[in-house]
């Protein structure tokens, strides 16, 4: 069953390509600034947690901004595209009753559009990293392969949190406190050398963790991620990606009478 699922997923791929261009094209429908703000939003909050750290806390690491700016890309891709697959299958009612194409594609469709809208930006902020130590250009392949398997980590939870979320609809409200609460536990404007040793355990089972050490070692230190960084990584992916598939088939024929 599995398998011919994932061959009616690929036989309809096109069709995800269009939902993705899609869903890109209407994020910034009537935006002057248009994806500029997929630079910009990343950018912003970079300098203002630099200055607000460097300033009223005194954090004393060299290049804070650029620091933070790495660790500040893949948590926005995760939580942006994590919030809007949680509420695609809700949003998206009236297609998802067709039977046109797998309806996986509607949490998966959210994801890919937010990775393009990531991509898009992380072309124009790439090059302060190289400015910043030339090596980053000999790494890009471990940070491609990082930057999958987040995606990966991100579709098995969207199939997750989306399915949920048509028969526990608060769980929109809850994920929106989460997320924030979930910001403050992923080390985007510290490095876990900076918490005490108790305090590091509680980033250490953060998922998240791994993806953002990961981008934050092959951006700003321009070395690849452990053998062991990887491997933790890869199998959360792997793990989220099976899991969330594997709720969401089961709950497809409840999930289409709920909705």
């Amino acid at each position: 069953m599995l398998k011919g699922r994932i061959k009616d997923i690929y036989l309809h791929r096109h069709i995800l390509w269009d939902m993705t261009s899609s869903q890109f094209k209407a994020k910034y429908a009537g935006s002057k600034l248009g994806i500029w703000w997929a630079v910009l939003t990343p950018l912003i909050l970079a300098i203002c947690i630099n200055r607000i750290f460097t300033v009223a806390f005194t954090v004393n690491i060299p290049n804070y901004t650029l620091f933070v700016l790495a660790g500040i890309i893949p948590w926005l891709f995760f939580a942006n595209a994590t919030s809007e697959a949680t509420t695609s299958f809700t949003v998206n009612s009236s297609i998802l009753r067709q039977g046109i194409f797998p309806r996986e594609f509607i949490p998966i469709s959210s994801v890919l559009s937010n990775l393009l809208n990531f991509f898009i930006g992380f072309v124009f902020l790439l090059p302060f990293f190289i400015i910043l130590n030339f090596r980053v250009t000999g790494l890009l392949l471990f940070l491609l392969m990082i930057i999958i398997l987040q995606s990966l980590f991100i579709v098995g939870l969207g199939l997750l949190f989306s399915s949920v979320n048509v028969f526990f609809r608060d769980l929109t409200h809850f994920l929106s406190i989460g997320l924030m609460i979930w910001f403050w536990i992923t080390p985007v404007f510290y490095s876990l050398d900076m918490l005490p040793f108790p305090f590091r355990w509680v980033c250490l089972l953060n998922p998240m963790t791994y993806y953002v050490i990961s981008y934050k070692q092959i951006l700003f230190e321009a070395r690849a991620p452990s053998l062991l960084t990887i491997f933790i990584s890869f199998s959360i992916s792997l793990g989220f990606l099976v899991m969330g598939y594997l709720f969401f088939i089961k709950k497809e024929p409840a999930l289409l009478k709920r909705i």
